[in-house]
């Protein structure tokens, strides 16, 4: 095995050796703190997914009134058919319109459905989704862009794109994006000063042999290296194990919901957060042991050994 890795597997089992209770203690809080970055990233993913699942299901209807005519049916067709913000406009005529509404209403009012003026009162209308290139935050704005130059068109009675679930969807959004990154900065934060903690009580502990090095003309990197790589390790295993926690959890959690709530079929739309998260998880708790270990480190062999032994 390569002396610089010998060395520093030797430097990690000697930390475990003698502070046993406050390594152990030190990898819980972390595990813990990991366990609720993950699962922050976790349930902010899944909302998103699911909220932008629904967004996508979301339709625009443009109504028309009863002196609209074919040419004015067909600009509105014409004009939504070249707007590449646009996905699959569909013309439902009055028959049509009329048919859905009597299946929908046959069990709850079936006299209404034998009023002969009934059909005045359902118009035709053009309906249409907004193509999946459009972003979850852009989907306000470009419908109201478009209900704007739809409304102001000939033959067009009124453009309904359900205003209110829409604002609501977007500040949903919004707020999970913020909250989630500001309560991970907080937890993040946090699990480093514990990181830097361990490192310092485990500088401190070889104080003496710090000392010996440093008078014997250690290198900077031959002294600092081990302790950065213990904070690296500290921090990279904790957040593997986090992840592992968190991914049993969440096989635990969508179980339940099969079982319990499957009409739902949530189940079927959530999933683990992908790899790339899980990367970026993993590197973020290499670094956050690394940097707060050097941080620790910093002033070694400057003398630090030997000012702080006359303390």
């Amino acid at each position: 095995m390569n002396p610089a890795a010998t060395r520093i597997i030797t430097h990690i089992g000697k930390s475990w050796r003698h502070h046993l209770s406050l390594q152990m203690a030190t990898l819980v809080v972390l595990v813990a703190s990991f366990v609720v970055i993950s699962g922050v990233i976790n349930i902010s993913y899944n909302l998103q997914r699911i909220l932008t699942l629904w967004g996508e299901s979301m339709q625009v209807s443009v109504y028309f009134n009863e002196s609209a005519t074919e040419q004015n049916i067909s600009a509105v067709q014409k004009f939504l058919d070249e707007d590449q913000q646009v996905e699959k406009p569909k013309y439902v005529t009055k028959e049509a319109a009329l048919g859905v509404f009597k299946e929908q209403m046959a069990s709850y009012a079936p006299d209404l459905l034998n009023d002969k003026d009934l059909a005045k009162f359902v118009p035709s209308s053009v309906q249409f989704g907004l193509n999946k290139t459009v972003g979850a935050s852009e989907q306000l704005g470009v419908m109201k862009s478009l209900s704007d130059t739809l409304k102001v068109m000939a033959g067009v009675e009124d453009v309904s794109f359900g205003q209110e679930w829409v604002k609501s969807y977007s500040t949903v959004t919004r707020v999970l994006t913020w909250g989630g990154g500001i309560f991970i900065l907080i937890i993040s934060i946090s699990a480093a000063f514990v990181m830097a903690n361990s490192i310092h009580s485990s500088i401190a502990q070889r104080r003496t042999e710090i000392e010996v090095l440093e008078l014997v003309g250690a290198t900077r990197n031959y002294i600092r290296t081990p302790f950065v790589w213990e904070g690296a390790l500290l921090g990279g295993g904790s957040s593997l194990l986090a992840l592992l926690l968190s991914f049993g959890g969440f096989t635990a959690l969508k179980d339940y919901l099969h079982a319990q709530i499957a009409f739902l079929q949530l189940s079927s739309q959530i999933q683990f957060i992908g790899p790339g998260i899980i990367f970026g998880v993993m590197t973020f708790g290499v670094l956050a042991g690394a940097l707060s270990s050097w941080i620790c480190v910093r002033n070694i062999n400057d003398g630090w050994a030997a000012t702080h032994a006359t303390k």
